[in-house]
């Protein structure tokens, strides 16, 4: 498998959940993936959330993305970066009404962009069940 199909099985199946730390106890939300075709993949979140305070602490994250029938999962570990890249930002306002609650503006401080561009993925099946150290991994 390469980068690629990973590419592919994120852009098929956008909604992925996050694992963050919270001092010792681990917290899983869900995400939609964003994708602006520059092989990264990116999230939105608020500076007044959990989820921003944990990665400001700890990026560290895994990903878990599932395919829609279950029958294949992939899980990307990676540290997250938080960026402030307000040309993508304002795409995101003007494209996605979920935003909205920023008032249109990229420069709004509570809207945060997340970015993760380096890992490792892993893709897990039932075939390959048990095996989880034997998994190839793709490193990107």
């Amino acid at each position: 498998m390469s980068f690629k199909d990973v590419l592919d099985f994120t852009s098929e199946n956008p909604v992925c959940f996050i694992s963050t730390i919270d001092g010792d106890q681990p917290r899983v939300r869900g995400f939609l993936t964003v994708s602006f075709n520059d092989g990264k993949f990116y999230f939105t979140t608020a500076s007044t959330k959990n989820v921003y305070k944990n990665l400001v602490k700890n990026k560290k994250i895994e990903l878990c993305y599932c395919s829609r029938d279950y029958s294949k999962m992939l899980r990307i570990t990676g540290e997250i970066e938080i960026i402030d890249d307000r040309e993508k930002k304002q795409k995101l306002l003007n494209e996605r009404d979920y935003l909205k609650s920023f008032g249109g503006k990229a420069d709004d401080p509570r809207f945060i962009l997340l970015r993760l561009s380096h890992g490792t993925a892993r893709f897990w099946t039932l075939a390959n069940n048990g095996k989880e150290n034997e998994l190839e991994q793709i490193k990107f």
